[in-house]
């Protein structure tokens, strides 16, 4: 849930702020602090500790961020099976001959397919 605007704030104010929220003697926990300040459980570790606030142990699973994994390339053509040029679309089989620059499919229905002339025929459209 993102938390609204008024409750972001930069580092040092934001610690600041909490430092005084901690000596009203409020229930904080890595969780209540995310909350409240709108940071991930990470950012919250980060700024108990800078604080001085003492965590217990079960804190310690925030104290490292993972690694940050790239995100993988969505697969423009998600409907097309690789074998296939065939996918469905509202119940219908469809023949993809290729694809726009934006990913958009183009083709023929199947029903479609028996109503054209073969391409050597000679028959005008």
């Amino acid at each position: 849930m993102v938390q609204p605007r008024r409750h972001r704030m930069r580092k040092q104010r934001r610690r600041d702020s909490a430092r005084a929220w901690i000596q009203s003697g409020a229930k904080v926990t890595i969780k209540t602090y995310a909350k409240r300040y709108g940071v991930d459980r990470y950012t919250a570790y980060e700024d108990l500790s800078a604080i001085g606030f003492a965590l217990p142990s079960g804190a310690e699973q925030w104290s490292q961020r993972p690694p940050a994994r790239p995100n993988p390339k969505p697969d423009t053509h998600a409907n097309a099976n690789a074998n296939d040029d065939w996918m469905m679309i509202n119940g219908r089989r469809y023949f993809v001959a290729g694809y726009t620059p934006n990913g958009v499919p183009y083709g023929i229905f199947e029903n479609e397919v028996d109503d054209q002339p073969p391409p050597d025929s000679g028959t005008p459209f």
